[in-house]
């Protein structure tokens, strides 16, 4: 199980527009929307801004990863966005966001969904792995990318 398996490049945005959380939140789900099995966009919205609520997600290094389970899902749902900008996240290390790793999942798959961000987590401690995000020119490279450091 990678994360290469779930990430598609139609749910990859190389230049998020929003300067917001919420607006770049919004504007993943959306795209997202179009290639998941997302019934309910705007539930989804509404429960990963609880989750912000409870806590930011932005975890250093100029990345965060908004997550929720929910039954708005079906299965397991990953995306990915890059502001050449940066967005606050109101991050653990007060730096803005470049790299976002949006992730939801139907509470039935809790399991899938736990294991996959805790290997998103690990990947995303290599500064080389985060770098490459950052210089990918296209949504192929950032999947190839992905593929290139889980099979090491």
């Amino acid at each position: 199980m990678k994360i290469s398996d779930y990430l598609r490049a139609d749910c990859c945005i190389m230049d998020v527009k929003a300067t917001s959380m919420e607006g770049a939140i919004r504007e993943i789900v959306l795209v997202m929307g179009k290639a998941a099995k997302i019934a309910d966009t705007d539930k989804f919205i509404s429960d990963l801004l609880e989750r912000e609520r409870l806590g930011s997600t932005g975890i250093g290094n100029n990345v965060a990863i908004p997550h929720s389970p929910t039954d708005s899902i079906e299965g397991f749902a990953i995306a990915f966005g890059r502001s050449s900008t940066g967005i606050d996240f109101r991050s653990l290390d007060g730096e803005n966001v470049n790299l976002i790793f949006l992730m939801g999942t139907n509470p039935q798959e809790l399991n899938l969904y736990l294991k996959l961000l805790a290997k998103l987590s690990k990947l995303l401690i290599e500064q080389s792995f985060r770098r490459e995000l950052l210089s990918a020119v296209n949504a192929q490279q950032v999947i190839d990318i992905f593929r290139k450091y889980e099979a090491e």
